[in-house]
Parts: structure tokens; C-alpha cells; sequence
């Protein structure tokens, strides 16, 4: 498994943690097993509404990464492929503390979700299949 930036730091480590703990999959930093590349991961906000005043009342989170799986001499074992979360996000500006705490667990709970998606994607990857359509 690979991130090509550092800001898949914290996606990379919820991706070893579920795949050795929902799979019979052992996460390898080297060898013979495919290798799982996470790229693309961007965050990002959009105002969805403002109150009388003109200051912001909610938002939409958005969090997206792209993937792909190849095996040991580079060759592509699934298209690529990105997942995206989003989530609405209710701004409280009288308790600034809570609505910045709610917002940071919200991308982490989208992060999780990402993961997910990613793992029930991979799970529908026939690895054999695709090398017998290359050869």
C-alpha cells in the first residue's frame, strides 16, 4: 500500500487498520502482493447557506480520493478509480469550539466511509481475470 503525498498519512493508516482488521488480508510493504496506490486525496468546503446577515450557516463537506491496484511489475490490475463523500455541515457561530470540533469529525467519519468504499470496491477486483484479458 502506497500514498503518493504525506497527506494520505492518516488515510493510509485507517486503510492498514481495516484491511487487517476486517480481512484475511495482510498488509505488505514489499513482496509479491499487489499494491494498493491511494492518490488525489483533497478536502474541500462549500457554503451552502447564509443567514440575514450574510454570514455562513451551513456548509458541504466534500472529501475525495482516487485509487488503484497493480501488481509487482506495475501493470494495472484495476482502472482507476476515485470515491467521494460528502457530508452537510451546520455552522453554529455562537459556539465556534463545537461546530470546528463537529466539522473535524465529520471529515474523519468521511475518511472512514472512503475506506470502506474503497475496500468493498477492491473486493469486486478479480486480479486473475484482468491478466487473462492482458495476455
Amino acid at each position: 500500500m502506497e500514498g503518493s503525498q504525506l497527506q494520505n498519512e492518516p488515510l493510509l493508516v485507517a486503510m492498514k487498520s481495516a484491511l487487517s482488521f476486517q480481512t484475511n488480508i495482510q498488509v505488505e510493504d514489499s513482496g509479491d502482493a499487489p499494491l494498493l496506490l491511494l492518490y488525489g486525496e483533497r478536502s474541500e468546503n462549500q457554503l451552502l447557506s447564509v443567514i440575514s446577515t450574510g454570514k455562513a450557516e451551513a456548509y458541504l463537506l466534500k472529501y475525495e480520493v482516487s485509487f488503484r491496484l497493480i501488481d509487482k511489475e506495475n501493470k494495472p490490475l484495476s482502472e482507476p478509480q476515485t470515491v467521494r463523500v460528502r457530508r452537510d455541515h451546520a455552522y453554529d457561530r455562537l459556539n465556534i469550539l463545537s461546530s470546528e470540533r463537529e466539522e473535524q469529525e465529520l471529515r474523519r467519519e468521511m475518511q472512514r466511509d472512503a475506506v470502506q468504499q474503497i475496500l468493498r470496491r477492491l473486493s469486486r477486483i478479480n486480479p486473475e481475470a484482468r491478466h487473462a484479458d492482458q495476455r
